[in-house]
Parts: structure tokens; C-alpha cells; sequence
């Protein structure tokens, strides 16, 4: 499992050109299942079939957290942007790649060096602005960076890397939401074998960052009964936040989304999962994330399409998460496969309404 976080962190995955992620998702899926298909916008949606027609629904997204879009290419060869998603705060001095027409090129997110800043404005608290930041690729020319497949509209990802920090701690770009892939794959590879008491569609979807796109489509022509999305959650374990705003810790075990900005979730899968996590001794965290806290997943996007399914989410705890640096806790991953395979053998109580 964490050679493939490996290998799905370092594909490039912005929203909207998710094909490297799509191409892993399909390898790793088609056989564990007995149908698997991609849809118009990218969504993979694999399919297994159970024992009654009821449908149960998994679904995390493949596209990353961090990516910008090519706006301009000025008479230098210098290339201006536009945020795609991620943070402004996060973006000097980073190395990227632009997708060009001739294949990734590397650049950096440039600015003047702080020695070229006047000591007045950097004693005013100097905040570099947005519209002066630039990325150079070493190109001397407009025609120069065209040459070599550069142009407007490009998109830019940044260079991805994945190591390990102490206590079995992870470092890299994208957990959210490679972590969330995984634990799809994972869960379907140990449980493929199994008898499952409903239909289970898994759904790698597109675009979540851009307002789920890829989730509602996918959602609409699957008409789940339940669905749980899996995805990360920021953490209140480091300097700087109110343990009372958030109180999830890395390595204390997934987390169980209970409300966001968007929606409430279902309180008899809630109970469900919280009465599985407990019959096995697993560690479950529970987090409710509304104003002021910005968030949300693909769950509230699946439950309001046609005529609505209970939905839920279980979460990575998360540090830092929409910069190039998050770090999870590999022991939650496992935990979180674990509680899912738990849950998708106990689908026949779910279908008879009992946790």
C-alpha cells in the first residue's frame, strides 16, 4: 500500500487533466472487479455485484490540491499565472512543471530576492502581491518558451516528491487525495473475494477541487442508496490552531466527517460506522467543520443528485494539506482500510437498517 501512495503521489493530477492518476486507478481496479468503465468527464466507476439492489457507493477523487494556469507569456519568456487551487501563500520559490505541448518543462515561481526589496516596505511587513509573481523556465524569449511548447492556458503542477518523516510518518505532495485512493484500492483488493450484500460502485471522480464536478454526474447515473467519500482532514495537532476548532490528530485514526460548510451527514451511516469502529477496537475521530473552517467532499455533491442517498465521509487526519508539503500518519491509512473492509462485509445490516 504505501509503494502505491508512492507512486500516485509523484503522477501529476490538476483538476481537469487527471490521466496519469486515471491510468494508475484503472490498472489497479479493473481486476478486482467484474466491471469498470470511464466516463465522459474522466470519473473511473468500477462495479461489483451484491446480493440485493441496493447500491453503496465509494468514491475519492483523483485531481490534486495544488495547480495553476498559464494566463500570459511576456516579450522575456517569463510565463504569468492564475491560481487553479491551493494557496497564494504557498507558491514563492517553488519548483513546477508546465505541461506543454512538448512535454513537461521545469520552471520556478520567481520574485526578487528579499536583498532587492527597500528596507522600508519590508518593515511595513513586505506581502509579496500575486500579479507580481512570475514562473521562469529559463526561456530568453516569447517565441523561445513557445518553441519548446510552451502557451497560454497551460496547466502547472508542482515537482512531486514523497519521503518518510519519524513515527512512521509520511511526507509529500497530494494526500489529498492520493490517501483517499488508496484506501479505495485497498479496501477493493481485500475484500474482492468476498460476497457483498449490496452493489458497490467505486468511483475515482475528476474535478472535486473545482466544486466536485466529476462527483454529480457520476452520482446521477448511479442513483446510490449510501455512499461514503473518502478524503482528508486538516488537523489541530501543530502550533498555531485552536485544539476547540478542530480536534483531530495525526495517528489517533481516521476521522468521521459529522457536518461540513455543505451538509450534515447521514446519521444512521454515522452510527453504522461508529458501532463497526467499536466492535473491532478501531480508533475513530469525529470532527464537525463548518464556518469558519472552509471545507468539503464529494459526499454532499452524490447526496442531493436525482432522489438523494445518505452519504457520509471518512477522512486521512492531514497537516497541511492544499500546500506541496502534507504529512499524514501511515498507521491512520491502515485503520481506515481496515474500517472500511469491516464495513463493506456488514453491508446486509445496512441494507436491513441495522448498525
Amino acid at each position: 500500500m504505501r509503494k502505491l501512495l508512492h507512486e500516485l503521489v509523484l503522477a501529476d493530477a490538476p483538476p481537469g487533466r487527471e490521466c496519469e492518476v486515471r491510468d494508475i486507478m484503472i490498472r489497479e481496479v479493473e481486476p478486482l472487479v467484474d466491471d469498470l468503465h470511464v466516463d465522459a468527464l474522466g470519473n473511473v466507476i468500477a462495479r461489483r455485484k451484491g446480493i440485493t439492489k441496493k447500491t453503496f457507493m465509494l468514491v475519492a477523487h483523483q485531481d490534486e490540491d495544488w495547480a495553476l494556469l498559464i494566463t500570459h507569456i511576456d516579450e522575456l519568456g517569463f510565463l504569468r499565472f492564475t491560481r487553479l487551487v491551493g494557496h497564494r501563500w504557498n507558491l514563492l520559490g517553488q519548483r513546477v512543471l508546465v505541461h506543454g505541448t512538448k512535454g513537461k518543462k521545469q520552471g520556478v515561481v520567481g520574485l526578487p530576492a528579499p536583498h532587492l526589496i527597500p528596507v522600508k516596505e519590508q518593515q511595513r511587513g513586505y506581502r509579496p502581491e500575486f500579479d507580481k509573481m512570475f514562473i521562469d523556465c529559463g526561456t530568453k524569449t516569447a517565441d523561445d518558451a513557445q518553441e519548446i511548447g510552451l502557451e497560454v492556458g497551460q496547466y502547472v503542477t508542482a515537482v512531486k516528491h514523497f519521503g518518510e518523516l519519524a513515527n512512521n510518518r509520511l511526507i509529500g505532495n497530494c494526500f489529498d487525495n492520493r490517501a483517499g485512493l488508496v484506501a479505495m484500492i485497498e479496501t477493493l483488493r481485500r475484500t474482492h473475494q468476498q460476497d457483498l450484500g449490496m452493489n458497490l460502485v467505486a468511483v475515482a471522480s475528476v474535478q472535486e477541487e473545482l466544486d466536485t464536478r466529476g462527483a454529480r454526474p457520476a452520482a446521477f447515473a448511479i442513483e446510490p442508496d449510501y455512499a461514503i467519500a473518502l478524503d482528508v482532514s486538516a488537523t489541530g495537532d501543530h502550533p498555531n490552531i485552536k485544539e476547540d476548532l478542530i480536534p483531530v490528530k495525526l495517528g489517533q485514526g481516521p476521522t468521521l466527517l459529522k457536518a461540513d460548510q455543505h451538509h450534515v451527514t447521514s446519521q444512521l451511516l454515522n452510527a453504522w460506522i461508529t458501532s463497526l469502529a467499536e466492535k473491532h477496537q478501531f480508533p475513530l475521530q469525529e470532527v464537525v467543520l463548518r464556518t469558519p473552517i472552509h471545507f468539503g467532499t464529494d459526499a454532499a455533491a452524490v447526496e442531493l443528485e436525482k432522489s438523494g442517498s445518505m452519504t457520509t465521509a471518512l477522512l486521512v487526519p492531514t497537516r497541511y494539506f492544499h500546500t506541496t508539503n502534507s504529512v499524514i500518519d501511515y498507521s491512520d491509512l491502515e485503520i481506515l482500510v481496515q474500517l472500511l473492509v469491516k464495513c463493506l462485509e456488514s453491508l446486509d445490516q445496512l441494507a436491513k437498517g441495522k448498525d
